[in-house]
């Protein structure tokens, strides 16, 4: 890791050091900042998660930079339950569908 120059911070993805006005990570061309990805905002995994990803969104969910390492693992419990939740009632509704 290299050191940390004055108005200087530590790349997300990589941990190089990125200038306070670089938008892109010099050594692995990862957003900073606002450069970030968009599907690693988390107004956005929240809407993968819930329409097309699922419980695939987790590795979303740990990959942001912009949540805590407490987030991450409420944020992953959350969307595991809620998956859970989701099969459960599909399975109650096509068996009840199948009684009829």
């Amino acid at each position: 890791m290299e050191s940390i120059a004055a108005g200087s911070e530590l790349c997300w993805h990589c941990g190089r050091a990125v200038e306070g006005a670089d938008r892109f990570c010099r050594g692995c061309g990862e957003g900073q900042g606002a450069a970030l990805a968009w599907y690693y905002r988390p107004l956005w995994i929240a809407v993968l998660a819930l329409t097309a990803l699922g419980p695939f969104a987790v590795v979303l969910i740990m990959r942001t930079p912009r949540l805590g390492r407490a987030a991450k693992w409420l944020a992953s419990l959350a969307l595991v339950g809620v998956s859970a939740y989701v099969v459960w009632a599909l399975r109650a509704a096509l068996d009840a569908m199948l009684e009829i």
